[in-house]
């Protein structure tokens, strides 16, 4: 009992152990790629090219890959539990779907091209739920689980009926941790070109999942397409191109934070990292930042008070006015109050010649 417990314990510990570079070469990589075009109410035009694009990258990068175009239902469940036989402890399970999907009652679902729906209450019997793809991948304890879906969010059911709910309801499962979707919940996605953004990030040798998903959302921003929706539950290193080296922990760590200016988390960094090489780096970015924010401070507080003094030159040139104004309407009130007719001009009279001299002698 006690030897059968420790090689459980040798096996646990090395499922789980922290991958390196050798690990990953070896470690076992199955994808399944479905691409479907073929609606009978309506066709995706891009759908398949974007699905042989995505399975040529994976199997160039060590993938064994299921692969189907145009599947029915029957086909997909087929397809599904082959895929999921495949998949392996402590390996990476992959899925790629382009086509319909739907959601319903806050679940998602993928459309086979054979659905035949004509309303609602069909979803849940003639589509594939994506909550048992997950459940499929979760149980092989994979190391990882990734999910990339570039899904037509139009109505797929032509003029039979438009669900309640547009889009994708919101990824809630912690059962695949990694899900990269070509728009966000609850949206329709007008996306062209998801898919050949992802490859073009992908392809780059030595970028890890963060890295990815940051360059992905930036990339979708600059060519104006719908802001993807990208979930990283559980931050496994992982590379779709595998570098040359794996950069340690505290490495990989400093090339996350190296330009951002938030203070958390370059804190977060070196409190973490106290000993790393990269700690100095951070401590001068962090100082800087603190700088920055001391001027930003002083300059709003020079500026709040100057803007303070200039209200009151503003109230004190309200009240002169003021002040001026009610003097003048009192001068203007007095002069009224004087009648014309009350002034009598006083004017001198020159006396006659003759008169001057009479007006002495008296």
């Amino acid at each position: 009992m006690i030897r059968t417990t420790f090689i459980l314990s040798i096996l646990f510990l090395s499922i789980w152990a922290a991958p390196t570079l050798e690990t990953m070469k070896e470690e076992s990589r199955v994808a399944l790629v479905i691409g479907n075009s073929d609606y009978d109410d309506q066709q995706l035009s891009d759908a398949i090219e974007n699905t042989r694009n995505m399975k040529q990258f994976l199997e160039e990068n060590g993938f064994y890959v299921y692969y189907a175009e145009n599947l029915d239902k029957r086909d997909f469940i087929r397809l599904l539990q082959k895929f999921n036989k495949k998949l392996r402890p402590n390996g990476i399970g992959l899925l790629y779907y382009c086509g319909h999907t739907v959601q319903t009652k806050g679940k998602n679902y993928l459309l086979p091209v054979d659905h035949g729906i004509i309303d609602e209450a069909m979803i849940v019997r003639k589509s594939i739920s994506l909550n048992s793809i997950y459940s499929g991948m979760d149980k092989s304890y994979n190391r990882l689980n990734i999910v990339i879906l570039d899904t037509a969010f139009s109505s797929p059911f032509g003029t039979h009926f438009t669900p309640k709910n547009v889009g994708l309801a919101p990824m809630k499962s912690s059962k695949v941790q990694v899900v990269f979707i070509a728009g966000k919940p609850n949206q329709h996605n007008s996306s062209t070109t998801f898919t050949k953004d992802f490859l073009t990030l992908a392809k780059e040798k030595g970028v890890e999942l963060t890295t990815l998903k940051a360059e992905l959302a930036t990339l979708r921003e600059t060519h104006r397409q719908p802001t993807p929706q990208i979930n990283i539950v559980k931050n496994e290193p992982f590379y779709f191109v595998l570098p040359d080296r794996i950069p340690p922990e505290d490495e990989l760590a400093y090339t996350k934070i190296k330009n951002s200016n938030l203070r958390t988390e370059l804190e977060k960094f070196i409190n973490i990292y106290p000993k790393s090489t990269f700690t100095k780096k951070v401590q001068a970015q962090l100082k800087s930042i603190i700088r920055e924010e001391n001027v930003r401070r002083e300059f709003e507080a020079k500026a709040e008070e100057e803007a303070a003094q200039e209200a009151e030159k503003q109230k004190l040139a309200v009240k002169k006015e003021a002040a001026e104004k009610s003097a003048q309407e009192k001068n203007d009130i007095s002069f009224k109050l004087t009648k014309p007719e009350d002034v009598v001009e006083q004017v001198p009279v020159k006396p006659k010649e003759g008169e001057e001299r009479q007006i002495l002698l008296e």
